[in-house]
């Protein structure tokens, strides 16, 4: 029933992820994109701006083409009774997107005030704020749209356990993903100009082999409950299989002052598993880079339908086991019970001495050997508040 109960939270991410569409989309209009100020202000001085938005998705979901986006759009309101190609139905589906992006804003501001409250307690008792922080999108839908930006705090982290010899050079043979993401309208000012695509597990096995804890040959399997992200990873696999490889599109926002390091990284991301491919036409202020990962890169990712809270990949020989896994944004969306049975299974899963890292700071049970060993703050932007916290887990 837990099971069911969680799953079902995908299709509240889903319509999550249509929202970002509407605000974020520039491929079913000509309308400027709305900015985080105007999400700040609950949209308050761009409501014209709003209406002509749901009005230009309506009419793309009127109108057949073959979108995968649109697709989405369609499917979500389908799960509603609507039926977007009807005139009845364009007026259901504009109420529909309205009511939905109302929420999404009162939802966005409660998440927010929240926060700033478990930050003002961290301030005089930090321990008190721990599990507010880590489960601040526990009544939200699963969502699938994914960053860059967390990447590069993964890349960072993994740097700092190299330095600090946490891990052994070259000794990273297997790593899990949990909740590896589809770029369907990028978290932090989303694009949907190039095809959807799932970026998490090329950056890792990129930074591995770029920082020497891994080599050619490693394994990565991705956990996650999404029909969706599994179908297209494993469609990618299957081209990997008859030789073409994975295009990442890689677009950089230049009116965000990222951190010289994050830049860095972007620049470099994709070299050591793939070479330079032909970018997708970008809109005015972005930057593009795109890589064509090798086939054979392609085909060492596996995906697997794991509900990582009541569920895990059982049982595993010695040799089977992770030595990292990764469940980034992906923790934040549990209570500290659902995260205490996910710290059970992961931990099954990993080897002794097997790292977790995580963004979510996350209860530690005296029963489970995870113990924390460290973390890594990580500058996103020049300004203070894009930053992270990536957390080292470690299985004793």
């Amino acid at each position: 029933m837990r099971d069911a109960a969680i799953r079902a939270r995908l299709a509240e991410g889903d319509e999550d992820s249509v929202i970002n569409f509407l605000l974020f989309g520039v491929t079913f209009t000509s309308q400027p994109r709305i900015s985080e100020r105007d999400l700040d202000q609950q949209l308050s001085p761009v409501q014209d701006l709003v209406e002509a938005r749901v009005s230009d998705l309506t009419r793309a979901v009127a109108t057949p083409r073959a979108d995968e986006r649109i697709e989405l759009v369609r499917m979500v309101a389908s799960r509603h009774g609507i039926d977007g190609r009807t005139a009845a139905g364009q007026d259901a589906l504009r109420k529909f997107l309205r009511d939905r992006l109302q929420r999404f804003v009162a939802d966005r501001e409660a998440i927010a005030g929240r926060a700033v409250a478990a930050a003002t307690r961290a301030a005089t008792d930090p321990a008190s704020s721990a599990p507010e922080v880590g489960t601040l999108f526990s009544e939200r839908g699963l969502s699938s749209d994914t960053t860059i930006y967390v990447d590069f705090g993964v890349h960072a982290a993994l740097d700092a356990i190299r330095m600090n010899r946490v891990m052994a050079p070259a000794s990273v043979r297997r790593v899990g993903i949990v909740g590896p993401g589809l770029d369907f309208t990028d978290k932090r000012e989303g694009y949907d100009f190039y095809p959807p695509q799932t970026l998490q597990p090329f950056a890792i096995i990129d930074s591995l082999i770029r920082l020497g804890l891994a080599r050619a040959g490693l394994r990565v399997t991705t956990f996650d409950l999404s029909p969706r992200i599994n179908a297209h990873i494993n469609a990618a696999r299957e081209r990997a299989r008859r030789g073409s490889g994975y295009v990442l599109q890689l677009p950089r926002e230049t009116v965000f002052e990222w951190n010289p390091l994050l830049v860095k990284f972007w620049e470099e991301l994709g070299d050591r598993i793939g070479s330079p491919a032909d970018t997708a036409t970008a809109p005015p202020g972005v930057q593009m880079r795109a890589v064509l990962v090798r086939p054979e890169v392609v085909g060492s990712i596996t995906a697997e339908d794991v509900n990582v809270v009541l569920q895990r990949a059982e049982p595993l020989p010695a040799l089977e086991r992770y030595d990292v896994i990764v469940a980034t944004n992906i923790l934040v969306y549990y209570d500290v019970f659902e995260q205490s049975l996910a710290m059970v299974n992961i931990a099954r899963m990993l080897r002794p001495g097997g790292i977790l890292l995580t963004n979510s700071p996350v209860f530690e049970l005296p029963s489970t050997p995870m113990r924390g060993v460290g973390f890594t703050d990580v500058l996103y932007e020049q300004r203070d508040a894009a930053r992270d916290r990536i957390f080292w887990y470690q299985r004793q």
